[in-house]
C-alpha cells in the first residue's frame, strides 16, 4: 500500500488556477481510475477531473469555491503496490497555504511534472460546459501571494476554527495577524440567527465579478422612450396565423432584433467595444448579439452571430436553440464569445423601465420592457394603444446623450412602422 497525490493538472492556454466549483467524492470513498473527482471552472472552460487511479480518497485539496493552483494537491489516495515518494496535503494546510501554493506553483511553460506523469493527468482533464469568467486575483484582497504573518499560536487557532489568515485584517506591529484579529474575523464570520449562509461560487461568482468590473470602470448613463408597438403587434399577429416548421411562431423579440440591426447600420458607435486598457474602440460591421437569458444557474449571454442580416425567422430559431441550449448547459463556447452588443428582456415581467448593467467591454445594452395596454387621446378621442418602453445604458466615456437619443428615435420609427423593416 503507498500513497498517490494528483495534482492540479497544466491544462494549458496559459491558465495558472482554477476554482473548484463541486466535489464528487469526499475523504474515504472508493474510486476507479477514470471516476469523475471535481469539477474546475477557468477562464476558459468548466473541466472534468477524474481519477488517474485506483484506490481510496485520503484527503481533498480545498473546499469547493476554493481556487487551486496548477500543481497543488488536488486529492490523495491510498493506493495498491510502491508508489513515487509524494506525501498528502491535508485539507487544513491546503486552506491555510494557499497563497503559498500559488507562489510555488510552476508556469504553465514550465511544467513541474515528468513528461510521463504529465501525459497521464491530460488524460483525465474532460472539457465540461462552456463558461467564460474573468480571470481570478491571485489574492482577493491585496494581490500578494506572500504568505500572512502570524505565530504558530495564531496559525493552530486558525486552522482548528476553519478560519483562512488571508481573510483576517492583520493589526500586529509588523503586519501580522493577531488573535484579536482573528477575534473580529469570527465575529463577522459567526451566522446571525435565522440566518442562511450561501457560498457564492462558480457562475454566481463570475456574474458577480463582471458586474462588480463593469460598474467600477464604466460612466454609465440610461435613456429610455416609449415606442408604440400597436401595428408591430398586429404584424406579428398576421405573422402567426401561418406558422410552420420553417417559419415558427413568432414572439416580438426577433422584430426587436431585425430593428436593430438595420438601425445600427448607422450607428455604429453602439455596436461597438471600448478597450480602455489599450485607448481604442473597435466598431462592427456584423451585428454578434449577446441574448441576455436567466438559467437556474444564473445569467448566461449567448451569441446570435450576424443578426442583423438574419431573416426573422431565422432569428426565431436561433433564440429557441440557445436558450435551450442555455438552460441544459450545452451551449458550445463559439455560442458564448464575439458578441458586439447585448440585449437583455424579462419579457412579460419587463417591468416599466429598466437600468441594464453594460457587458463590459461593449459600450450599450439594450432593454426592452413589457407590452402594456395604454389609453391615448387622438383627434379628439380615447383609443387603446399597445405600448413598450425601452432602455438603453451606455458607456458615457465613448457615447454621448443626444447621439443616445437620436439613434432611439431611428430604432422608435422602425417599431412603430414595422414594414419598414422589409421594404
Amino acid at each position: 500500500m503507498g500513497n498517490f497525490t494528483f495534482k492540479m493538472p497544466d491544462i494549458g492556454e496559459g491558465v495558472v488556477e482554477a476554482e473548484i466549483t463541486a466535489w464528487h467524492v469526499s475523504v474515504g470513498d472508493t474510486v476507479s481510475e477514470e471516476d469523475p473527482i471535481a469539477d474546475a471552472m477557468t477562464d476558459k472552460a468548466t473541466i472534468e477531473l477524474t481519477s488517474p487511479v485506483d484506490g481510496i480518497i485520503t484527503a481533498l485539496g480545498c473546499e469547493a469555491g476554493d481556487m487551486l493552483a496548477v500543481g497543488a494537491a488536488l486529492a490523495t489516495f491510498t493506493v495498491e503496490g510502491e508508489t513515487e515518494d509524494e506525501m498528502p496535503l491535508p485539507v487544513e494546510l491546503a486552506k491555510d497555504n494557499r497563497a503559498e501554493e500559488k507562489s510555488k506553483a510552476p508556469s504553465p511553460s514550465k511544467p513541474e511534472t515528468k513528461p510521463s506523469k504529465s501525459a497521464k493527468s491530460a488524460k483525465f482533464v474532460k472539457s465540461a460546459k462552456s463558461a467564460k469568467p474573468p480571470k481570478s486575483k491571485r489574492n482577493r484582497r491585496s494581490g500578494d501571494l506572500r504568505k500572512p504573518l502570524a505565530s504558530p499560536a495564531v496559525r493552530k487557532r486558525a486552522r482548528e476554527a476553519g478560519l483562512n489568515l488571508a481573510d483576517a485584517t492583520p493589526t500586529g506591529a509588523s503586519g501580522q495577524v493577531t488573535h484579536i484579529d482573528l477575534d473580529r474575523l469570527e465575529d463577522t464570520l459567526q451566522p446571525l440567527e435565522g440566518e442562511t449562509r450561501i457560498k457564492v461560487i462558480g457562475l454566481r461568482r463570475v456574474i458577480a465579478e463582471r458586474m462588480q468590473a463593469s460598474k467600477r470602470h464604466i460612466p454609465h448613463f440610461t435613456y429610455v422612450d416609449e415606442v408604440d408597438v400597436t401595428d408591430l403587434e398586429s404584424l406579428r399577429a398576421r405573422a402567426n396565423e401561418n406558422a410552420s416548421e420553417d417559419k415558427p411562431k413568432l414572439t416580438v423579440l426577433p422584430f426587436i432584433i431585425r430593428a436593430l440591426g438595420l438601425t445600427l447600420l448607422d450607428w455604429p458607435q453602439f455596436n461597438a467595444r471600448y478597450m480602455d486598457e489599450q485607448g481604442f474602440v473597435s466598431q462592427f460591421t456584423a451585428l454578434n448579439l449577446g441574448l441576455a437569458t436567466m438559467t437556474d444557474k444564473g445569467l448566461i449571454v449567448p451569441v446570435i452571430k450576424d443578426a442583423g442580416r438574419k431573416s426573422i425567422w431565422q432569428l426565431a430559431r436561433d433564440i429557441a436553440r440557445l436558450s435551450e441550449a442555455a438552460r441544459s448547459n450545452t451551449l458550445s463556447p463559439e455560442d458564448l464569445t464575439g458578441a458586439s452588443t447585448t440585449l437583455t428582456s424579462l419579457g412579460p415581467l419587463g417591468g416599466i423601465v429598466t437600468t441594464p448593467v453594460i457587458n463590459r467591454p461593449e459600450v450599450a445594452i439594450f432593454g426592452p420592457n413589457k407590452i402594456r395596454d395604454k389609453l391615448e387621446l387622438r383627434e379628439g378621442e380615447l383609443t387603446m394603444r399597445r405600448v413598450m418602453n425601452v432602455s438603453i445604458s451606455c458607456d458615457h466615456r465613448v457615447i454621448d446623450g443626444y447621439d443616445a437619443a437620436a439613434m432611439m428615435q431611428d430604432l422608435k420609427r422602425l417599431l412603430e412602422e414595422p414594414e419598414r423593416m422589409f421594404f
